[in-house]
Protein backbone atom coordinates (compact mmCIF):
# COMPACT_ATOMS: atom_id res chain seq x y z
CA UNK A 1 0.00 0.00 0.00
CA UNK A 2 1.10 3.57 -1.30
CA UNK A 3 1.16 6.44 1.12
CA UNK A 4 -1.59 8.24 -0.80
CA UNK A 5 -3.45 4.82 -0.56
CA UNK A 6 -2.88 4.98 3.39
CA UNK A 7 -4.46 8.62 3.15
CA UNK A 8 -7.08 7.72 0.66
CA UNK A 9 -8.49 4.09 1.11
CA UNK A 10 -11.82 3.44 1.25
CA UNK A 11 -13.94 3.31 4.62
CA UNK A 12 -13.17 0.56 7.31
CA UNK A 13 -17.04 1.07 8.50
CA UNK A 14 -17.72 -0.32 4.90
CA UNK A 15 -15.49 -3.83 6.11
CA UNK A 16 -17.05 -3.37 9.38
CA UNK A 17 -20.42 -3.85 8.26
CA UNK A 18 -19.52 -6.79 6.20
CA UNK A 19 -18.14 -8.44 9.63
CA UNK A 20 -21.60 -7.60 11.14
CA UNK A 21 -23.51 -9.23 8.65
CA UNK A 22 -21.30 -12.30 8.79
CA UNK A 23 -21.62 -12.15 12.73
CA UNK A 24 -25.59 -12.02 12.70
CA UNK A 25 -25.44 -15.04 10.06
CA UNK A 26 -24.24 -16.69 12.70
CA UNK A 27 -26.52 -16.12 15.16
CA UNK A 28 -29.41 -16.45 12.71
CA UNK A 29 -28.62 -20.03 12.17
CA UNK A 30 -29.30 -20.28 16.26
CA UNK A 31 -33.03 -20.51 14.81
CA UNK A 32 -32.98 -23.75 12.70
CA UNK A 33 -30.74 -24.94 15.59
CA UNK A 34 -33.33 -24.71 18.14
CA UNK A 35 -36.05 -26.30 15.09
CA UNK A 36 -33.99 -29.31 15.11
CA UNK A 37 -33.07 -29.45 18.48
CA UNK A 38 -36.82 -29.36 19.82
CA UNK A 39 -37.63 -32.29 16.41
CA UNK A 40 -35.30 -34.47 18.29
CA UNK A 41 -33.64 -34.30 14.60
CA UNK A 42 -29.75 -34.60 15.88
CA UNK A 43 -28.21 -35.54 12.09
CA UNK A 44 -29.10 -31.65 11.36
CA UNK A 45 -28.12 -30.11 14.26
CA UNK A 46 -24.42 -31.48 13.04
CA UNK A 47 -25.28 -30.25 10.23
CA UNK A 48 -25.97 -26.75 10.70
CA UNK A 49 -23.20 -26.80 13.44
CA UNK A 50 -20.24 -27.41 10.54
CA UNK A 51 -22.28 -24.71 8.66
CA UNK A 52 -21.95 -22.30 11.51
CA UNK A 53 -18.18 -23.41 12.34
CA UNK A 54 -17.37 -22.17 8.43
CA UNK A 55 -19.82 -19.03 9.03
CA UNK A 56 -17.64 -18.23 11.97
CA UNK A 57 -14.31 -19.00 10.28
CA UNK A 58 -15.78 -16.53 7.53
CA UNK A 59 -16.34 -13.97 10.33
CA UNK A 60 -12.72 -14.60 11.78
CA UNK A 61 -11.60 -13.71 7.96
CA UNK A 62 -12.89 -10.55 7.16
CA UNK A 63 -11.48 -9.40 10.94
CA UNK A 64 -8.13 -10.51 10.03
CA UNK A 65 -8.30 -8.87 7.07
CA UNK A 66 -9.39 -5.26 8.47
CA UNK A 67 -7.32 -5.44 11.36
CA UNK A 68 -4.56 -6.14 8.66
CA UNK A 69 -5.85 -2.63 6.79
CA UNK A 70 -6.22 -0.75 9.80
CA UNK A 71 -2.47 -1.16 11.02
CA UNK A 72 -1.80 0.54 7.36
CA UNK A 73 -3.99 3.45 7.51
CA UNK A 74 -4.00 7.48 8.64
CA UNK A 75 -6.45 9.58 9.72
CA UNK A 76 -8.97 7.30 10.69
CA UNK A 77 -12.17 9.06 12.32
CA UNK A 78 -11.35 6.58 15.15
CA UNK A 79 -8.20 5.31 17.15
CA UNK A 80 -7.17 1.84 15.23
CA UNK A 81 -7.00 0.73 19.17
CA UNK A 82 -10.32 1.49 19.76
CA UNK A 83 -11.95 0.18 16.04
CA UNK A 84 -9.83 -3.43 16.76
CA UNK A 85 -11.90 -3.16 20.16
CA UNK A 86 -14.77 -2.97 18.72
CA UNK A 87 -13.96 -5.43 16.64
CA UNK A 88 -13.17 -7.86 19.23
CA UNK A 89 -16.40 -7.44 20.86
CA UNK A 90 -18.57 -8.15 17.90
CA UNK A 91 -17.01 -10.83 17.16
CA UNK A 92 -17.54 -12.52 20.54
CA UNK A 93 -20.89 -12.30 19.41
CA UNK A 94 -20.12 -14.75 16.81
CA UNK A 95 -18.33 -16.95 19.20
CA UNK A 96 -20.78 -17.29 21.92
CA UNK A 97 -23.57 -18.10 18.85
CA UNK A 98 -20.75 -21.01 17.81
CA UNK A 99 -20.33 -22.50 21.78
CA UNK A 100 -23.78 -22.75 21.26
CA UNK A 101 -24.05 -25.13 18.43
CA UNK A 102 -21.22 -26.88 20.21
CA UNK A 103 -23.11 -27.53 23.60
CA UNK A 104 -26.18 -28.82 21.37
CA UNK A 105 -23.78 -31.17 19.52
CA UNK A 106 -22.47 -33.14 23.13
CA UNK A 107 -25.67 -34.67 24.12
CA UNK A 108 -29.14 -35.60 22.69
CA UNK A 109 -31.26 -33.59 25.31
CA UNK A 110 -35.05 -33.23 24.76
CA UNK A 111 -36.92 -30.71 25.80
CA UNK A 112 -40.17 -31.53 26.95
CA UNK A 113 -43.37 -29.93 25.25
CA UNK A 114 -44.48 -27.57 28.21
CA UNK A 115 -40.66 -25.47 27.99
CA UNK A 116 -40.73 -25.39 24.14
CA UNK A 117 -42.88 -22.19 23.89
CA UNK A 118 -39.88 -20.39 26.60
CA UNK A 119 -37.24 -22.05 25.18
CA UNK A 120 -38.36 -20.81 21.71
CA UNK A 121 -39.13 -16.81 22.96
CA UNK A 122 -35.89 -16.85 24.49
CA UNK A 123 -33.70 -17.83 21.67
CA UNK A 124 -36.01 -15.20 19.06
CA UNK A 125 -35.14 -12.30 21.81
CA UNK A 126 -31.18 -13.01 21.30
CA UNK A 127 -31.76 -13.32 17.57
CA UNK A 128 -33.79 -9.96 18.09
CA UNK A 129 -30.67 -8.32 20.17
CA UNK A 130 -28.32 -9.09 17.11
CA UNK A 131 -30.91 -7.81 14.70
CA UNK A 132 -30.59 -4.26 16.42
CA UNK A 133 -26.89 -4.44 16.79
CA UNK A 134 -26.66 -5.50 12.78
CA UNK A 135 -28.56 -2.13 12.11
CA UNK A 136 -27.07 0.07 13.81
CA UNK A 137 -23.88 -1.14 12.50
CA UNK A 138 -25.32 -0.12 8.86
CA UNK A 139 -25.30 3.55 10.47
CA UNK A 140 -21.38 3.49 10.80
CA UNK A 141 -20.47 5.32 7.55
CA UNK A 142 -22.64 8.32 7.98
CA UNK A 143 -21.70 8.45 11.63
CA UNK A 144 -18.16 8.48 10.83
CA UNK A 145 -18.71 11.16 8.27
CA UNK A 146 -20.36 12.92 10.58
CA UNK A 147 -17.11 13.29 12.83
CA UNK A 148 -19.18 11.45 15.43
CA UNK A 149 -21.14 14.51 16.26
CA UNK A 150 -24.70 15.94 15.50
CA UNK A 151 -28.10 14.27 14.57
CA UNK A 152 -26.04 10.85 13.47
CA UNK A 153 -24.00 10.39 16.75
CA UNK A 154 -28.13 11.06 18.46
CA UNK A 155 -30.01 8.35 15.99
CA UNK A 156 -26.47 6.06 17.18
CA UNK A 157 -27.02 6.59 20.47
CA UNK A 158 -30.87 5.69 20.53
CA UNK A 159 -30.00 2.90 18.70
CA UNK A 160 -27.41 1.85 21.51
CA UNK A 161 -29.88 2.00 24.20
CA UNK A 162 -32.69 0.23 22.48
CA UNK A 163 -30.36 -2.60 22.28
CA UNK A 164 -30.16 -2.33 25.66
CA UNK A 165 -33.68 -2.82 26.02
CA UNK A 166 -33.78 -5.72 23.72
CA UNK A 167 -30.83 -7.23 26.28
CA UNK A 168 -32.80 -6.81 28.93
CA UNK A 169 -35.81 -8.14 27.32
CA UNK A 170 -33.86 -11.45 26.76
CA UNK A 171 -32.54 -11.52 30.07
CA UNK A 172 -36.07 -11.78 31.41
CA UNK A 173 -37.19 -14.55 29.06
CA UNK A 174 -33.95 -16.79 29.71
CA UNK A 175 -34.62 -16.05 33.53
CA UNK A 176 -38.07 -17.55 32.41
CA UNK A 177 -36.78 -20.20 31.06
CA UNK A 178 -34.41 -21.27 33.55
CA UNK A 179 -37.27 -20.91 36.20
CA UNK A 180 -39.61 -23.36 34.15
CA UNK A 181 -37.13 -25.87 34.29
CA UNK A 182 -35.89 -25.30 37.44
CA UNK A 183 -39.76 -26.27 38.68
CA UNK A 184 -39.70 -29.45 36.94
CA UNK A 185 -36.49 -30.92 38.63
CA UNK A 186 -38.84 -33.81 39.88
CA UNK A 187 -39.82 -35.10 36.52
CA UNK A 188 -36.34 -34.27 35.00
CA UNK A 189 -32.38 -35.93 35.75
CA UNK A 190 -29.97 -34.18 36.27
CA UNK A 191 -27.60 -33.92 33.33
CA UNK A 192 -31.16 -32.54 31.63
CA UNK A 193 -30.96 -29.86 33.92
CA UNK A 194 -27.09 -29.06 33.25
CA UNK A 195 -27.76 -28.77 29.69
CA UNK A 196 -30.77 -26.53 29.87
CA UNK A 197 -28.44 -24.21 31.88
CA UNK A 198 -25.39 -24.45 29.08
CA UNK A 199 -28.39 -23.49 26.82
CA UNK A 200 -29.42 -20.15 28.84
CA UNK A 201 -25.61 -19.88 29.18
CA UNK A 202 -24.38 -19.93 25.54
CA UNK A 203 -27.62 -17.40 24.59
CA UNK A 204 -27.48 -15.21 27.16
CA UNK A 205 -23.58 -14.67 25.90
CA UNK A 206 -24.57 -14.32 22.62
CA UNK A 207 -27.27 -10.98 23.97
CA UNK A 208 -24.79 -10.09 26.45
CA UNK A 209 -21.76 -9.73 24.04
CA UNK A 210 -23.97 -7.61 21.19
CA UNK A 211 -24.95 -5.55 24.11
CA UNK A 212 -20.99 -5.06 25.01
CA UNK A 213 -21.01 -3.83 21.62
CA UNK A 214 -23.12 -1.66 21.51
CA UNK A 215 -21.85 0.27 24.54
CA UNK A 216 -18.31 0.22 23.69
CA UNK A 217 -19.95 2.22 20.35
CA UNK A 218 -21.39 4.39 22.88
CA UNK A 219 -18.43 5.08 24.66
CA UNK A 220 -16.52 6.42 21.05
CA UNK A 221 -19.03 8.64 20.81
CA UNK A 222 -19.26 9.94 23.78
CA UNK A 223 -15.07 10.53 23.57
CA UNK A 224 -15.90 12.95 20.84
Amino acid sequence: MGVLDRFFAPSPFVKLHEHAKKVHECVELLRPLTQALLAEDYGKIEQLHNQMSKTEHEADEIKTDLRDKLAKLYFLSVGQHELSRFLAYQDDVADAAEDFAVVLLLRKTKIPTELQADFLAFVEQVIAVSEHLLGLEGELSNLAEAAFTGEEAENVLLGIAKIGEEEWNADRLGRKFARHFYSMEDKLDPITVFFFDKYCNRLSAVANNAEKTAKYLRLIVRKK
